[in-house]
């Protein structure tokens, strides 16, 4: 990577900053600065919070939570009675919407708003991040990969943060134990206690975290290691032993409040054969074409981090403190080139899979942006791009130019779009159909639907298929295997039927439709609301 004429990059005002006498300290303006930032992601990511649609993993969660919330219940409803849990996310995500619930109301962006603060204090400690690894240049460099390039909306940080899944909470709490990894390596080992709690929430906010972060510590171990830093190999290989540790103590402490709130739950077998390990040829060609929407400029800046990394590692002194910066690199390039790899060989290719790895990818691909223009400096850019038209030849500086050029133009246009449709999206849809449900059927009316968005919003009974189904049904929708799928709808006798996106997606009621058991009386967007026909 470029630096300076002394050897390194200048150095960000980070949230965490070392100075030679003390180690690690705070300083105010530092903080303030982060705070800036965090606040200003966050109103930028309330506006129509409300808008976007509303989706299918979204509705479980909220549904644990009203429940928790209304009836003391931690799980889900079917037919008006407690049920287990099961398709909801973690408690770690799912407790502090309780929370928001508790203190805002219950309602759509009052559980949002927790997903949001989580991806404006992530995308915010990956700044510092950056900071600490390289310079402030590539901090905000960062910053502007995060959300300005994902060309895919699935990809974009702030985007994702609006709705209600896992992704930004793990995100969280991974990248600040990464953080205080940094912290413990510049100087202060008790850093590692709370990487051990972040980490440990991390791995149960998102359970297919933890290969991933598993080949990160190795890998930094082994690099440390090979650089001689034995006291860094310690600090890495014992964080990631206590966190193995420490992490059954983390979960009980983080369950408590539903202990003895819950039901047993059922095991779904084949989850991970349609999701995780997917060798079909027409998935890794899906993989592959969402790699080439979205993926590419995190890809090119782990290619560029890798080749950097092993040039810095030869040719930095042992004897030199900047090494243990080079594990923080292997522990980062670890955890998103593994699932990078994962993501292409091996999942089911939809793109909110690819989205931990190009975020953790963010600062590899700020760096190189950052090499390839000269340090974001349009002169620079605009003199290599038409030097080739002078000299007749073309430089390893102009082709960096064009390089750049093409990331930018071939992504923001696109991101652009996508945040533009996102943030004036007014997907009502939803809450007219429950408000129809709501007020015109009768109060012992049952519903059938597996839209769980509805169960959220619905006032009235509901039922819907057991989980296992939901595994038959991702082979039908992702897989494109034409599966049966043993499940008698009319078997629970439902006043009420209601299709929307998911069930029309994968054909689930279409033989009971066809069958002629019900009526169409409403359609509204991607909803169809029928009645029972009395025979």
């Amino acid at each position: 990577m470029t630096k300076k004429a002394s050897g390194q990059r200048n150095s960000i005002t980070p949230a965490l900053a070392r100075t030679p006498a003390s180690g690690v300290v705070f300083h105010a303006n530092a903080l303030l600065r982060a705070a800036s930032l965090f606040v200003l992601l966050l109103l930028a990511g309330l506006w129509n919070l409300e808008g976007p649609e509303f989706w299918w993993d979204e509705g479980w969660t909220l549904s644990v939570a009203r429940n928790f919330v209304e009836r003391g219940h931690y799980g889900r409803l079917l037919d008006g009675q407690p049920a287990p849990g099961g398709l909801e996310a973690s408690p770690v995500v799912t407790l502090p919407i309780v929370l928001s619930f508790q203190m805002f109301g219950v309602g759509l962006w009052q559980g949002r708003l927790v997903s949001l603060i989580c991806a404006a204090a992530a995308i915010m400690l990956l700044g510092t991040l950056a900071a600490r690894v390289y310079d402030q240049r590539v901090a905000w460099g960062t910053l502007g990969v995060l959300l300005l390039l994902p060309a895919h909306p699935q990809l974009n940080a702030l985007l994702t943060g609006r709705q209600v899944l896992g992704e930004m909470p793990m995100l969280l709490f991974l990248t600040g134990g990464y953080l205080c990894l940094d912290a413990a390596l510049r100087g202060r080992a008790l850093w590692m206690a709370p990487a051990t709690v972040l980490w440990s929430l991390a791995l149960f906010a998102k359970a297919q975290t933890f290969p991933f972060w598993l080949v990160s510590l190795a890998g930094a171990t082994v690099v440390a290691l090979a650089l001689r830093r034995r006291r860094a190999a310690a600090l890495v290989a014992g964080g990631a032993l206590l966190t193995l540790l420490a992490r059954p103590w983390v979960t009980q402490a983080v369950t408590l409040p539903i202990a003895g709130r819950t039901l047993p739950g059922t095991t779904i077998s084949g989850i991970y054969d349609v999701t995780a390990f997917v060798p079909n040829l027409p998935n890794r060609v899906f993989a592959l074409q969402m790699i080439l929407i979205g993926g590419m400029p995190a890809l090119l800046g782990l290619i560029a981090a890798v080749r950097q990394f092993l040039k810095d590692a030869r040719t930095t002194d042992s004897t030199n403190p900047q090494r243990d910066t080079l594990i923080i690199r292997a522990a980062l390039i670890g955890l998103a080139g593994s699932w990078f790899v994962w993501f292409a060989l091996l999942s089911v290719g939809v793109p909110r899979y690819l989205f931990p790895a190009t975020f953790m990818a963010g600062p590899f691909t700020a760096a190189l942006l950052h090499d390839l223009t000269g340090g974001f400096r349009p002169t620079f850019v605009v003199e290599r791009l038409v030097a080739p038209l002078r000299v007749a030849r073309l430089t390893r500086q102009s082709a960096g130019a064009w390089l750049a050029l093409l990331l930018v133009a071939t992504t923001l246009p696109l991101t652009v779009l996508s945040s533009w449709q996102h943030f004036m999206a007014d997907e009502r849809a939803v809450f007219r159909v429950a408000a129809f449900l709501n007020t015109q059927t009768p109060p012992d009316s049952l519903i059938e639907t597996y839209e769980s968005e509805l169960h959220f919003l619905l006032n009235r009974r509901y039922h819907y298929p057991p989980d296992q189904v939901h595994v038959e049904l991702n082979r039908r929708s992702m897989l494109g295997q034409e599966t049966p799928v043993d499940y008698d709808s009319l078997a629970a006798n439902p006043t009420h039927l209601v299709v929307g996106r998911f069930a029309n997606g994968n054909g689930l009621y279409e033989d009971v439709i066809a069958s002629g058991a019900f009526r169409e009386i409403l359609r509204d967007g991607r909803y169809i609301v029928y009645a029972r026909v009395q025979r």
